[in-house]
């Protein structure tokens, strides 16, 4: 039996998975923002309520270990969160500090490389070699799993395509002005690549705030507005996308976060993709993920594996 956390700056979603995968009980909370106590006492509340459920409390029982997924980085020498949404935790080693309170092993990861490592052992991914795995929800995120391990990572950041990229020009053929990145980019993709980016453009294109969601059914649709909409949102994701299929030759990338849930979509983004790139993808190379909706969480519970 596996414990798994995804952390995000609303809410706390833990799961029980049995050594199988399946997902014997699932529960969210609100995340306490105000403390790391209150913080913590939420994490030790959900372990120590599925110890009692699943008998897991009585002496001499083993205790589940627990896998987290974060929005953020970990410092790979100190354990310490370099960057996260949840203010209590910034610059605090949260795996040696929950093992301690929750008195088991304890494994934290990335968010995006949670869902590479699902994608990759279960989902999309399995079967394949390199697996680099996307997210377009909030922003823009990725994760790479090579033969079921984690790559790279000295810095404690890795997969992270949305930024340090400068798609200025494309955004000004366009006829949309670029703005600054919450990283201190002066023009990323991670502003404009995902839901929230769609938007962005749609509101820039034709002065009217939409959302992502009625976006995509108008596009559906045939509405002329949308079309163009999709049309930018597509040439500036596949502008970046093409330049990490040369530099990792993956064998898929699957597609995480809400705009997974449009096939169509990223049907136009493979197309795009791999017409423009100097490798031959006979088959489709971005595909929505099996669990874009849930990856995190399901990666959370594989990261104690052996094979990890």
């Amino acid at each position: 039996m596996k414990y798994a956390f995804d952390i995000g700056g609303t809410k706390i979603e833990f799961g029980v998975f049995s050594d199988q995968g399946e997902i014997l009980h699932r529960q969210k909370v609100a995340t306490p923002l105000e403390d790391r106590d209150s913080f913590t006492g939420a994490i030790a509340d959900l372990v120590l309520a599925a110890d009692a459920q699943f008998g897991n409390a009585s002496a001499g029982k083993a205790r589940p270990p627990v896998g987290i997924s974060f929005a953020g980085g970990l410092d790979p020498e100190s354990g310490a969160v370099i960057s996260a949404n949840v203010p209590p935790i910034k610059g605090w080693p949260i795996g040696a500090g929950l093992s301690a309170v929750l008195q088991r092993p304890v494994r934290v990861e990335n968010d995006a490389d949670c869902f590479a490592l699902a994608e990759a052992c279960l989902g999309a991914g399995q079967g394949h070699r390199t697996v680099f795995a996307i997210i377009l929800g909030t922003g823009v995120g990725g994760g790479i799993v090579v033969d079921g391990h984690f790559i790279g990572g000295r810095s404690g950041i890795r997969g992270e395509w949305g930024h340090g990229n400068d798609i200025s020009g494309p955004l000004m053929r366009h006829g949309i002005k670029a703005r600054q990145c919450g990283c201190g980019g002066a023009a990323c993709l991670d502003p404009w690549g995902a839901a929230r980016g769609m938007e962005r453009i749609h509101a820039a294109l034709h002065g009217k705030d939409l959302s992502s969601q009625e976006i995509t059914t108008a596009w559906r649709a045939g509405n002329g507005n949308a079309l163009k909409t999709i049309d930018v949102f597509v040439d500036l994701v596949a502008g970046q996308l093409r330049l990490m299929v040369n530099v990792l030759d993956p064998d898929i990338i699957p597609v995480g976060g809400g705009l997974a849930a449009e096939p169509g979509l990223i049907a136009r983004i493979d197309a795009v993709v791999r017409t423009n790139v100097l490798g031959r993808y006979d088959q489709a190379l971005v595909v929505p993920g099996h669990f874009f909706a849930d990856g995190g969480l399901r990666g959370a519970a594989l990261l104690h594996d052996a094979a990890i």
